[in-house]
């Protein structure tokens, strides 16, 4: 499993915004994400503007991820004359778990992005 970041969501939605020629700032997005347990998998759905995004993305991902279970974002759509357009390439895992094993040293394989901002950030 790679690992992803909120940064990496909101990248997919504005290259696909730019792709279907949308105004991000006059949509209304929804945001369907699973919370994934060993006792079962959630659906989950909100709605957000673009200016609380990133804000509802964190919420999500900081309000329902623990060591027992994890969160996939699975979708973000808008609707657009009339039809719902998905604004993202693939869904988005995350895990401590996998976390955890990043930091610890025991999975190396990160994305490449993020390994760079991290070098850098360390020297």
């Amino acid at each position: 499993m790679v690992m992803f970041t909120i940064s990496s969501i909101l990248q997919d939605i504005n290259r696909h915004c730019a792709i279907y020629n949308m105004l991000e700032d006059k949509f209304t997005y929804r945001l369907v994400y699973f919370i994934n347990a060993q006792n079962g998998n959630e659906k989950h759905c909100i709605e957000a503007r673009f200016d609380g995004l990133k804000a509802a993305l964190e919420g999500i991902v900081r309000g329902n991820l623990t060591t027992k279970n994890n969160v996939v974002i699975a979708a973000i759509t808008a609707r657009k004359d009339g039809e719902i357009v998905s604004l993202l390439s693939r869904s988005y895992p995350f895990s401590l778990n996998e976390y955890f094993q990043w930091i610890t040293g025991k999975r190396k394989n990160r994305n490449n992005t993020y390994n760079n901002r991290y070098a850098q950030a360390i020297y």
